[in-house]
């Protein structure tokens, strides 16, 4: 007989969330409690030119039109390296963000759903990593994973904000109880004032167009003189605002897909200037820095 109710499932989803080295697993309704925060951001241009986030922002203020279907939200948080591996200097392994040293996020953890998606054999699913046109932080927030930090990061109360979020939408009734986390933030300001292009908002949003993040994947065409001359060595993305994060003194230990590569601490960031596409594709396959580009990194490098 097929479940109708999240809680007749629960138990098997904890087991698949334990046996595929799940951080912490959780569920919520499909209503986003961020989305006019996030409409407010977007209408100010906060995205730059990240347009795909506006393009389906209705759809984040009223996901149940797009998927009426839809009743509940499971959540799940995947660890990343906290830690960044000792290398030699000019190694590409300090330039670019811990979340890319192993596997790339969005497939290792679709495989993770996937398997979540198996244990609800009958039921009507949609999995998301990263992609969707709703929010993985908010549901994994509303969800009791933890809370949603002054630089934007979710961050778990035990072992901070170096995880992966990875989402799966349910025709299942929510009836499981989530935990109520307080903001922990208080007055600290610690990633606020770190951010080298001063990036992060006190409305715990982002002014994109300064990220150093964005800059180094997303944008495409020359870099902003004042991003580009504080890149503070950052090739690909930046992890200065959770270094930052007094919450990240205990980061968890990755998920064996996460763990750094050998051949990013063997290989000298300035090696990029000479590599073809092949060299790119082969040292990036099924990583998450491919989205930066060939042209895109050797950028990146030239301002460091």
């Amino acid at each position: 007989m097929t479940p109708t109710r999240l809680s007749e499932v629960w138990p098997d989803l904890e087991r698949v969330a334990r046996a595929e080295g799940v951080l912490r697993l959780g569920a919520s309704g499909i209503d986003d409690e961020h989305a006019a925060l996030f409409a407010e951001w977007l209408a100010r241009g906060g995205h730059a030119s990240m347009h795909y986030l506006a393009k389906n922002a209705d759809v984040r203020e009223r996901p149940r039109e797009r998927y009426p279907w839809a009743r509940s939200v499971v959540s799940i948080l995947v660890p990343y390296a906290g830690e960044r591996p000792a290398a030699p200097p000019g190694a590409l392994s300090h330039h670019i963000a811990r979340y890319a040293l192993g596997d790339d996020y969005h497939e290792v953890l679709d495989r993770i759903l996937r398997k979540f998606e198996a244990a609800l054999d009958g039921v009507k699913t949609w999995r998301y990593v990263d992609t969707g046109p709703l929010s993985d932080r908010a549901y994994a927030a509303q969800a009791g994973l933890g809370w949603i930090g002054k630089n934007g990061m979710l961050i778990d109360e035990q072992h901070g904000s170096y995880v992966f979020i990875g989402t799966l939408l349910t025709a299942l009734e929510h009836d499981v109880e989530a935990a109520t986390v307080a903001d922990r933030c208080g007055a600290c300001t610690r990633c606020l004032d770190a951010c080298p292009t001063n990036a992060i908002l006190p409305d715990r949003t982002l002014d994109s167009a300064h990220c150093i993040s964005y800059a180094t994947i997303e944008h495409r065409g020359a870099l902003d003189a004042f991003v580009a001359e504080r890149l503070e060595g950052n090739a690909f993305g930046c992890d200065v605002c959770q270094e930052a994060c007094p919450w990240n003194h205990a980061p968890a230990d990755a998920h064996p897909a996460f763990a750094p590569r050998e051949a990013y601490r063997a290989t000298p960031v300035t090696d990029l200037f000479r590599f073809a596409q092949a060299d790119f594709s082969a040292l990036f396959a099924k990583s998450a820095i491919k989205r930066a580009k060939l042209a895109g990194m050797q950028r990146n490098i030239e301002s460091l």
